[in-house]
């Protein structure tokens, strides 16, 4: 392995640690993702300080060069992240598709109460269906951080 190489991982491990060390005391870093990305950089630098071990995992695996091997096990670390996160996207939609049909199903119930009347004629199409929701959700949200703002303002005087 090139002398290069050796330094190009301990400084890209040293960097993520202090990246990731400097995250999670600031607390935008969930522990998950800490913990993979502290074992991301421990692979790195041990792969960078022990040449002898990336040497024999190469022998091992028959494979061209170290770097080849470096290179397989970014990939497999990166690959296995993204793996991760679409799993986790995945359900964080569904959660969206969820609270929205409960937002909706509120906001119908809201409306029921307060006597609001729909006209039947008037069937709005499905765009302009969602874009009334949204404005109506966007409008509630706004009230309710008018009303925060305001308690917040009475606490302090």
């Amino acid at each position: 392995m090139s002398s290069i190489l050796r330094i190009i991982l301990l400084v890209g491990a040293v960097l993520t640690a202090f990246w990731i060390l400097n995250r999670i005391r600031r607390m935008k870093v969930k522990m998950e993702d800490a913990i993979y990305w502290v074992v991301f950089a421990i692979i790195l630098l041990v792969l960078g300080l022990w040449p002898e071990l990336t040497y024999w995992l190469t022998r091992k695996l028959r494979m061209q060069s170290p770097a080849n091997l470096i290179f397989l096990v970014i990939i497999f670390l990166m690959i296995e992240k993204m793996f991760t996160l679409s799993i986790i996207v995945s359900q964080l939609e569904d959660k969206v598709a969820i609270l929205a049909a409960e937002l909706a199903l509120r906001d119908h119930s809201l409306d029921k109460r307060v006597g609001f009347q729909e006209n039947i004629t008037d069937t709005p199409s499905e765009h302009e269906a969602q874009r009334i929701l949204v404005q109506n959700v966007m409008h509630r949200i706004q009230q309710e951080r008018k009303i925060e703002i305001q308690a917040e303002e009475e606490e302090q005087s």
